[in-house]
């Protein structure tokens, strides 16, 4: 069984994190697909390689071994998404999709097994981007190794 997790992970935060491993309790391994967006805006400051090694760094910490990502860019068919998608991956049979409802949509009409969470810990990115923008605290809503990686890098200063 090989699931797949779909998200923009800007930045990548603790209920992704939480998603990857209750996946993990049923999967034999995870497929993570970092969404490249059609036009750059200020709801996607970092890019496909900073959010990458984010959730490479944040899953090395946490002893995640069970994984590959890929970045696939977004299109503008909802109807050709999931091919699309197909396309840029390997073969999957459940997909991981959080409180995506596009996703659980376009997912579950191709006929895949579709597992949704709630938004765990109650977070959003666009919250944490926030918190950036104003100088105010969101080390804590997210991986210890993504604070530390977004801190070296100098990433907060995108938002």
């Amino acid at each position: 069984m090989i699931g797949l997790f779909i998200g923009r992970f800007q930045p990548f935060h603790n209920g992704h994190l939480k998603v990857i491993k209750e996946a993990l309790k049923e999967m034999k391994a995870l497929q993570i697909v970092v969404a490249i967006p059609l036009r750059q805006t200020d709801k996607d400051p970092f890019s496909a390689e900073d959010r990458i090694s984010m959730i490479k760094t944040a899953l090395k910490d946490e002893g995640i071994k069970k994984y590959d990502i890929v970045a696939v860019r977004d299109i503008p068919s909802d109807a050709e998404y999931v091919h699309h998608v197909r396309e840029h991956t390997r073969i999957f049979n459940t997909v991981f999709v959080g409180d995506n409802k596009l996703n659980e949509k376009l997912f579950k009409e191709a006929g895949f097994k579709v597992v949704t969470s709630p938004r765990f810990f109650n977070l959003d990115a666009t919250h944490i981007r926030e918190l950036m923008k104003k100088g105010q605290e969101w080390k804590d809503l997210v991986p210890k190794a993504v604070a530390e990686h977004i801190e070296k890098k100098g990433l907060a200063s995108r938002v």
